[in-house]
């Protein structure tokens, strides 16, 4: 969800077009590697010390796109992956990775 919320996002409330395209792709890749982690076994799926390596990189990455926002004086689009990261950092701090028998 959070993934498909920071492509949508940008476009509604009018962020600049750097916003957009960081969205879209910070999106898109948060989209392919929930979808990667969704598998117990087969080609394409992640293991689960990889997820959480790579939840917890899209968090501090989205705190300092934030803060590369904020320098660059685009105040919405510093607010919209501000709160995308805090959010992130919070979910994977209460995240446990680890797998349930199917």
């Amino acid at each position: 969800m959070a993934g498909t919320g920071l492509i949508t996002i940008p476009f509604v409330i009018g962020v600049g077009p750097a916003g957009i395209v960081t969205g879209v792709g910070i999106g898109a890749t948060m989209v392919a590697l929930a979808l990667a982690g969704t598998a117990s076994g087969g080609r394409g799926t992640l293991p689960l010390s990889a997820q959480a390596a790579y939840d917890r990189g899209l968090a501090v990455g989205l705190v300092l796109v934030a803060a590369v926002f904020g320098l660059a004086d685009e105040g919405q689009a510093a607010v919209v992956f501000g709160i995308a990261g805090v959010a992130a950092l919070i979910v994977t701090s209460i995240t446990r990775y680890s797998a349930r028998p199917a």
